[in-house]
């Protein structure tokens, strides 16, 4: 399985396969030696039991039989039986690719076994020059016991386009049908828009399928189509999976429970719905996926909620999908959890669910139990016991309850000195659970005894060839466990010599990686030498591994792997004898790392490989994907191009030294400046950086501005107008410009309106700038702008000389505020006749109209706060105001017999006169009285 960054337990896998296993003048026992771990942990009384698993290496998967006993598989195509009394057999050696994750994955046994002995494999071959996986049914042959594999009969076939995520599990249900799980065998080294494959239920790519033994899609699937029953659509139960590892049915829904090993950042637990899609590659957890997200595949695609995630980190990198515990041995805690694993932090987890898909018990922070092997695969014991493969040391891990005391575990390592006949024995490696202090009786087989955690025996010349010894050790309560070891004294060690690559030689993607060895055993005849491949994948803390080929002969020559940013190729060479006495020598294979650097015209996000950064370590000779953030950190300069012209998403191969690639990103100012001759040369050149945020922008040039505001768009301002408006407050009282300047439909003038209190700036070569905003530039719209009576603004708005109010002068008049009252227009002779007496400052006052046409449509009025004034052509205008205007309306104004006033209010002895048309009206200062008489 393809993990990403695997924690410690993965490491230490890594160099144990690494090491150079015989030392000088020794051998290592039949069984190879593990390094020295961190001390296995599991919750008190439980324990774990090993099982033999009749795999040598890359233990992938274990199924029960009714009686007992078990099958096996090997990565290597390995099938195994081993009996229920621990004894195994090799049934039969499939045809598989074994290039990084690919292999022999998964094994199933039907639902009716005893009389059909069907079973069934899934797993990677070469079908026709083409990497294929392969879901296929078996008769096991051989009675009372399984002797073989016969008459393979092929259920589907999907090309294998990556080597990784392909065939990952098979469930058989009671109802005998099978559920199938299948990655999206996309390049994970890259973002590989093969992943989008995951979405299309067209296609078998990363699904949870749901087929009849045949491969017929089962009636009532949420896609089944009765007129094609073996298409993909009729086989598809669930979409969007990266990696479903590994798959069990709910025992009380039948719901599929997948483990989907993520790319970067998340692992999840899937508790699958019927035509449920889980959103891969757009979606890793429940959060949108860095690198794909942006793909056009990717808009609109939603994904259903995960039961369960977790962050890379402590916790792990590579889930493995498990089962629940449906026995009764176990305390009440964990029946009825759900047991899955981490194969990459080595760790068992549990959880609870309910019946809606909730979590109602998280995971344990640090695990159930970890240091116990890395899970690959879960099963369930003829009793309900929990029993998972350890891919690690390809042997079966059985979590058993013994409640009390826990028995110790014993376990060693040997070397032997066949000059002197000492084997030298450590079993620092063994354990307690509960943390109890050990003693070690050792029995060497020949009726001698020693104590202690190191020892050494020398035997004599007489003893015999193989000796067995046992081990045994004791903690503080008198529990014991004990362990056999088979030791050839005089045995040498075989003699392999490997020459092979300085170790300061580094390779690129593609070069070939060529070793030689030869093995002799002790009497000089000729071994054969086996090679044994691990791919150590590094990225950022964490490191994770690929078993890969295993092969015979002297020669290695393999190309050097692109798995992604920093690979090592771990080689063994070993040689074993007649005797079982193996001798292992070892080399790695370094990557020419090169630094890729990623820069951006402004801060922008950057991702390689999905991962956000700028800067990388990659292989020479690897592929790499880099995405560039459509829109940069200021949430307005967008993507324009790389250096080299590619696209903003782009694949490339990381030559043999350093990169810098470049990345310009141009804001909607950048874009209208280069995109528009006739504005550049209105502006000239930039004098200063763009400024701004994400609300309004704007950019200083040599004879005027640019301003960018996501609902106006790009706007230039200069000249008088950009003066005006700067000498106001600019945006920041009158908002950005909406408009470009733009000549008036009279040809005469030129115009910016602006987002902020509906303003705007006028100007014509006479009048000059002048700002008209608010309720002024509101009515003076209403009236016709520049076109109406009162032309263009001769004054920006200002207060009036008596604070009370505001205004702006117009060619003609002006148009005055004031709270309360809103604008009010006047201009002509009413306007004239107004300033005359003082404007606002004067008796009148604020006006309370517009100018408004008369009754008999002949004259014109403004009212007043003190009074009014009437226009017309024949009369001019007058003011009337004070005690003689309430005579004249209360006669009905210029429709009562005096018609018009004919001049405005004058001094005579002992008071005041106002003449009209056809009369006065006069007001006496010592009465107050008012009187109208005709002439």
């Amino acid at each position: 399985m393809e993990t990403r960054r695997a924690g410690p337990a993965v490491v230490r896998l890594a160099l144990r396969w690494g090491l150079v296993l015989a030392l000088v003048a020794g051998v290592l026992a039949v069984l190879p030696a593990r390094t020295a771990s961190a001390a296995p942990y599991l919750p008190a009384g439980f324990v774990v039991r090993d099982l033999p698993s009749g795999q040598s290496e890359v233990l992938t998967d274990v199924e029960f039989l009714p009686d007992g006993s078990y099958l096996t598989t090997g990565k290597n195509g390995r099938v195994a039986w081993v009996s229920a009394a621990g004894a195994p057999r090799t049934l039969a050696t499939l045809a598989v690719v074994t290039t990084s994750d690919l292999g022999l994955t998964g094994i199933a046994v039907a639902a009716d076994y005893p009389t059909s002995q069907r079973v069934y494999t899934a797993r990677t071959l070469n079908v026709n020059g083409l990497w294929t996986t392969r879901l296929s049914s078996w008769t096991v042959t051989g009675s009372p016991e399984p002797t073989g594999l016969a008459a393979e009969r092929v259920i589907f076939e999907l090309r294998q386009d990556a080597d990784v995520h392909a065939l990952t599990d098979i469930v058989v249900a009671a109802d005998g049908t099978l559920w199938v799980t299948v990655g999206d065998a996309a390049d994970f080294r890259v973002v590989d828009p093969l992943a989008l494959r995951a979405l299309d239920v067209d296609q078998g790519y990363g699904k949870v399928l749901h087929v009849l033994p045949d491969g017929r899609g089962v009636p009532g699937n949420p896609y089944y189509d009765a007129a094609a029953p073996q298409s993909w659509r009729s086989r598809v139960y669930a979409s969007g999976f990266r990696s479903p590892f590994r798959m069990s049915l709910d025992p009380t829904s039948g719901a599929p429970v997948v483990g989907d090993v993520g790319w970067n950042t998340w692992e999840e637990v899937d508790l699958v719905r019927p035509g449920a899609n889980y959103g891969w590659p757009c979606w890793e957890g429940a959060t949108t996926t860095g690198g794909y997200r942006d793909l056009p595949g990717c808009a609109g695609v939603t994904n259903a909620a995960p039961l369960y995630t977790y962050v890379h980190g402590p916790m792990g990198t590579s889930v493995t999908g498990g089962i629940v515990y449906t026995g009764s041995s176990y305390p009440e805690a964990y029946r009825g959890a759900y047991f899955f694993g981490d194969y990459a932090s080595g760790r068992i987890y549990t959880l609870r669910y309910d019946a809606q898909g909730r979590v109602t018990r998280e995971p344990e922070a640090a695990g159930f139990g970890g240091e116990n092997g890395l899970p690959a695969a879960f099963a369930t014991a003829a009793n309900g016991d929990i029993v998972y493969a350890d891919i690690g040391g390809s042997v079966l891990r059985r979590l058993v309850y013994v409640p009390g005391n826990r028995p110790p575990t014993a376990d060693a390592t040997f070397t032997t000195d066949a000059a002197t006949r000492t084997v030298s024995f450590d079993a620092s490696r063994s354990t307690d659970l509960d943390g109890d202090a050990l003693t070690y009786r050792w029995d060497f087989g020949d009726g001698t005894t020693g104590t202690g955690v190191r020892v050494s025996r020398t035997y004599p010349a007489t003893a015999p060839a193989t000796t067995t010894v046992r081990l045994t050790v004791t903690d503080a309560l008198g529990a014991t466990g004990t362990k056999d070891f088979t030791v050839a004294p005089a045995a040498a060690a075989p003699t392999l010599v490997l020459t092979a690559p300085a170790p300061t030689t580094t390779f690129a993607v593609g070069n070939r990686v060529q070793a030689r060895a030869t093995a002799r055993d002790s009497a000089g005849a000729p071994l054969t030498v086996t090679w044994r491949i691990l791919v150590v994948h590094c990225s950022a803390d964490y490191c994770h591994d690929h078993p890969g080929e295993t092969f015979p002969g002297e020669v290695f020559d393999r190309p050097f792997d692109d798995h992604g940013d920093q690979t090592s190729l771990s080689v063994v060479a070993s040689a074993t004898d007649a005797r079982g006495v193996r001798t292992e020598a070892s080399f790695v294979a370094r990557p020419r790392l090169r630094t890729l650097t990623l820069t951006a015209s402004v801060p922008a996000a950057m991702t390689v490989n999905g991962v956000a950064r700028s800067t990388a370590q990659v292989t020479a000779g690897a592929r790499v994907s880099i995405a560039a953030a459509a829109v940069a950190s200021d949430d307005v300069a967008t993507f324009e191009r790389w250096n080299d012209g590619a696209p903003r998403q782009r694949d490339l191969v990381m030559p043999d030294g350093d990169l810098t690639l470049a990345s310009t990103y141009l804001t909607p100012i950048d874009r209208r400046y280069a995109a528009e001759p006739a504005l550049r040369t209105l502006l000239g050149e930039p004098t200063a950086v763009e400024s701004g945020d994400a609300a309004v922008r704007y950019r200083i040039h040599q004879f005027g501005r640019l301003y960018w505001s996501p609902a106006a768009g790009v706007r230039e301002v200069h000249g008088a107008i950009l003066m005006t408006y700067l000498a106001i407050g600019g945006h920041v009282v009158l908002g950005e410009p909406v408009t470009d300047e733009t000549t008036t439909p009279d040809g005469r003038g030129r115009y910016n309106h602006f987002r902020l209190n509906t303003s705007s700036v006028y100007w014509t070569p006479e009048t000059g700038a002048h700002a008209v905003y608010g309720e002024i530039r509101g009515l003076w719209a209403a009236l016709g702008w520049e076109l109406g009576p009162h032309g263009y603004p001769r004054t920006s708005e200002l207060t009036t000389p008596n604070g009370r109010g505001r205004y702006n002068d117009f060619q003609n008049g002006g148009i005055y505020w004031r709270p309360g009252f809103g604008p009010r227009s006047v201009y002509g002779a009413i306007y004239q006749a107004w300033a005359r007496m003082g404007w606002e400052g004067g008796l009148l006052a604020f006006p309370l109209t517009d100018e408004t046409s008369t009754p008999d449509r002949i004259g014109r009025f403004n009212h007043f706060e003190g009074g009014s004034i009437y226009w017309t052509p024949r009369t001019g205008a007058h003011a009337v105001y004070g005690a003689i205007l309430a005579r004249w309306r209360g006669l009905g104004w210029e429709l009562s017999y005096l018609g018009y006033p004919i001049s405005g209010e004058y001094s005579i002895p002992g008071g005041r006169r106002s003449d009209f048309e056809r009369g006065y009206i006069t007001w006496d200062a010592r009465t107050g009285q008012v009187i109208d008489r005709r002439y």
